[in-house]
């Protein structure tokens, strides 16, 4: 059986010797937020909800959410901020295409793709080499907690793609050459299905490989920072 979020939770806490109560107070919520999630095994929290859990029960959003990736070797009272400085706004190129904004359809969470860019987004600095990126913007709820609604995702169609990662699959809708592309997390492919899985709520789709044209890896933060 599945392990829920508040499984994960009930881990870290355990690991750091915290409470629902101490567990809130460090995370700067309110001190019955996490004794009602602990309650409702089928609550998802928000994202911003899920960011300051992390961080108080020193680990990833990612393994919060999804139990994908490593637990943290050393505590975080053990690490100190990197020596780096940010380059201001005007260093960063305004060249990454936005080719789409979110729309729903039979794939439950879909983007209308342009064929000419709608608008242009800065270029984060470990991109800069980086050829054919481009962006989209999250509209919808089927992705939450991992996408928000007007999250801004960096689309990398070079990467390989791996169980687990989020991506965009790009399908052919109609003969005549109607396109959408849905975003959802790459679970397994066979000779004639791809299956991805959305959030809200948790469902899996099935995607006929006859209709598909790409399925682009979407990058994550640590790809987008350079962490």
């Amino acid at each position: 059986m599945a392990r829920s979020i508040q499984d994960r939770i009930r881990e870290r806490m355990d690991v750091l010797h915290l409470n629902p109560s101490s567990t809130a107070n460090k995370a700067g919520l309110d001190r019955a937020t996490v004794r009602k999630l602990l309650e409702n095994d089928d609550q998802v929290p928000k994202l911003p909800t899920i960011q300051k859990l992390a961080e108080a029960l020193e680990t990833t959003e990612l393994w919060l959410l999804s139990e994908q990736g490593s637990q943290p070797s050393i505590r975080s009272s053990e690490l100190r901020a990197a020596s780096a400085t940010l380059p201001a706004g005007y260093e960063m190129p305004k060249d990454v295409p936005v080719m789409g904004t979110a729309a729903g359809s039979h794939l439950k969470g879909a983007f209308q793709l342009h064929m000419d860019p709608v608008d242009y987004v800065r270029r984060p600095p470990t991109l800069i080499h980086a050829r054919n990126i481009y962006s989209l913007y999250v509209e919808g709820e089927s992705m939450v907690p991992q996408f928000s609604p007007a999250d801004l995702l960096f689309i990398n169609p070079d990467k390989p793609v791996r169980v687990g990662d989020a991506v965009v699959i790009q399908v052919q809708v109609s003969p005549e050459g109607g396109y959408e592309a849905t975003l959802g997390v790459f679970l397994k492919r066979n000779s004639e299905w791809i299956t991805i899985q959305k959030h809200n709520p948790k469902a899996e789709i099935q995607i006929a490989r006859s209709t598909v044209l790409h399925m682009h890896k979407v990058l994550t933060p640590n790809e987008i920072y350079g962490v």
